[in-house]
């Protein structure tokens, strides 16, 4: 069993204790749900819920991806919802995972936020091996590593401008398994022609080495002649997106939209990495509730 189902009794715990506070103020949004016309008044308590298809396309970048496909077709489960301050967002198209929080302070332009819950993909090592233990074949197989997931916590501001532009910076640390800290920040710019909505949107994202180090390093104990040891530090790498949305219909959404990450050398030096570049398109079609 991966660690990953271990795991989801204490993240619905945590999700559960997060649903009992009693928040008294609005709340500001995942870039994503801004930049591309999806948040009329972020002020107004309630949400919305997408479910459809979805097709994307990612070039693989990483040997652990042992199920890769350059294209293949997802289910689409999107939404959000607030309630005076409080927060759940699993956003379509987002690059910052699940999120769940509470809004503290707003203004005419800025929303500050405390995100109590960030749920992103991971890997880690499978539990309860000392790799010291293993021969050369053995570690090989140990260090393809297992699906997990990342569990932080942090704070999160959003400056808004003219209803075009939008910026928002993010920090958060994992405090479930120590992983490390990442933050980001994105520009983002949406306009409207005639009934389709395009935006863009660059980021910059930092991975500190504990986070690198986890995701990317082979300690001495682990290496071998596939994956000799390797120590990465800390990282920044760099990322455009451009995308459009159509409203088919009164409910029915299409969305598209490409993005191209420049990974930093701190990951491409890595004998895990295979790219050095994420290249990911995506298109979809959702019914809105």
């Amino acid at each position: 069993m991966s660690n990953l189902s271990h795991r989801w009794p204490h993240l619905l715990t945590i999700l559960l204790l997060a649903l009992t506070l009693a928040p008294q103020i609005s709340r500001a949004s995942d870039i994503a749900n801004s930049v591309v016309g999806r948040e009329d008044n972020r002020f107004v308590n309630g949400g919305y819920f997408e479910l459809g298809a979805s097709v994307y396309g990612v070039n693989k970048i990483d040997v652990r991806q042992t199920d890769h496909q350059t294209i293949q077709p997802s289910l689409l489960i999107s939404g959000m919802y607030q309630y005076k301050g409080l927060f759940v967002e699993m956003l379509h198209q987002s690059q910052d995972g699940i999120n769940l929080g509470y809004n503290f302070w707003n203004s005419e332009n800025w929303s500050l936020d405390l995100l109590v819950a960030n749920l992103q993909s991971s890997w880690a090592r499978p539990e309860g091996i000392d790799p010291k233990m293993l021969n050369e074949a053995g570690r090989d197989l140990y260090l393809m590593s297992e699906e997990s997931i990342y569990v932080g916590a942090g704070f999160r501001a959003t400056r808004y401008w003219d209803d075009h532009y939008v910026f928002q910076y993010r920090i958060v640390s994992d405090y479930y398994d120590g992983q490390g800290l990442q933050s980001s920040a994105r520009l983002g710019k949406s306009w409207q022609v005639r009934n389709w909505n395009f935006h863009a949107l660059a980021s910059v994202e930092y991975a500190s080495a504990t986070l690198n180090n986890h995701l990317f390093g082979v300690s001495s104990d682990e290496a071998t002649t596939r994956f000799p040891e390797y120590h990465p530090d800390s990282s920044f790498h760099y990322g455009m997106e451009f995308g459009v949305a159509y409203p088919l219909s009164e409910s029915l959404v299409f969305r598209a939209m490409y993005r191209f990450n420049v990974l930093s050398d701190e990951v491409t030096d890595s004998p895990f990495n295979q790219a050095g570049h994420v290249s990911f398109f995506n298109a979809s079609i959702s019914y809105v509730f």
